[in-house]
C-alpha cells in the first residue's frame, strides 16, 4: 500500500458517517487502564518504514499522564479520568500507543502522530477528562528510502509550534524528541506538547489504514469532550495551523 492509498480515507466529513460502515456502532466506554494496546501495525513498504523512522520520542515532563491506548479491537473506548488527585495520578503506568496518518497539504507531505492521555490536569486539580496531543513531521519524499524531515510541528491546544530549523530540534537518531510539558504561565497550567532534550519512549505505532472498522469508528465518533481527535474530521484544520511553507 503506497502513499496515495494511505491518503484515500476521507478526512473532513459532516455527521458521523466517516470511514466506517454506518451499521457499526461504537463500543463501550471502559476503564482507561483496561484497554490493551494494539500490536504495532505499519504498512510493509517504504512509507511505513519512514513512519517508524521519523516517529517522535514522547516524554512526559514532570507529573502529567503518560500516553495510553484510546480504543481496542472491539471498538471499546477509554473512559478517561476525571481530574483529581496528583497530575499523573492513576495514569503513569502504560506502554502507550501512537496513531499515525499520512497527509498531503498544499502539495507538502506529512506524517501525523497522535497520542491519547486519560486526563490533562494541573497541580491545583483543574483540567479536563481526556487529552489528545499531535505532532506533524513534514517530509520531502515519503515514498523514498532517502526521505528527509523538513519541519516538525507540535500541538498547543488550538495552535501549533512549528520549527523548520532542525538545529533547534533535538533528535535520537532520526526521532525528534518531544515533551509533554506543564506550563504555569500558559492555559491555566495545563500540559501541552513541545520540544525537549530528554529522550522519551517510542510507543507501539498503528497506521490509520491498518485499523479495523470498529477501531476507526470508536476514534471518530467518541465524544472526547474538550479535545478533538487529531486524525479525524478536522485533520486539514490542524495541518493548516501547522503549515510551515
Amino acid at each position: 500500500m503506497q502513499l496515495k492509498q494511505l491518503l484515500a480515507w476521507p478526512c473532513l466529513l459532516s455527521g458521523f458517517m466517516a470511514t466506517a460502515n454506518p451499521i457499526l456502532a461504537r463500543g463501550l466506554g471502559v476503564p482507561h487502564d483496561s484497554i490493551a494496546p494494539l500490536p504495532e501495525s505499519l504498512p510493509d513498504n517504504v512509507v511505513g518504514r519512514n513512519m517508524k523512522k521519523f516517529q517522535p520520542r514522547f516524554n512526559t515532563e514532570g507529573e502529567g499522564c503518560w500516553p495510553y491506548p484510546a480504543v481496542d479491537s472491539k471498538g471499546d473506548y477509554s473512559g478517561g479520568l476525571k481530574p483529581s488527585g496528583p497530575e499523573g495520578g492513576d495514569c503513569n503506568n502504560s506502554v502507550g500507543q501512537v496513531y499515525i496518518r499520512a497527509a498531503t497539504y498544499k502539495g507538502h507531505h506529512a506524517f501525523m502522530y497522535a497520542w491519547f492521555l486519560p486526563k490533562n490536569q494541573n497541580g491545583a486539580g483543574d483540567g479536563h477528562r481526556y487529552d489528545w496531543q499531535c505532532a506533524i513531521v513534514w517530509v520531502d519524499e515519503p515514498e523514498s528510502p532517502d526521505a528527509k524531515i523538513q519541519a516538525v510541528s507540535t500541538s498547543h491546544y488550538e495552535t501549533y509550534e512549528t520549527r523548520t530549523d532542525l538545529s533547534t530540534i533535538s533528535f535520537d537518531g532520526t526521532h525528534p524528541l518531544l515533551g509533554y510539558w506543564y506550563s504555569q504561565e500558559w492555559d491555566n497550567g495545563l500540559h501541552y506538547l513541545g520540544f525537549t532534550t530528554v529522550t522519551g519512549g517510542l510507543h507501539p505505532a498503528v497506521e490509520w489504514s491498518m485499523l479495523n472498522q470498529l477501531e476507526r469508528t470508536a476514534l471518530y465518533t467518541t465524544d472526547w469532550s474538550n479535545v478533538m481527535f487529531p486524525l479525524g474530521y478536522y485533520r486539514d484544520v490542524f495541518l493548516q495551523r501547522a503549515y510551515p511553507f
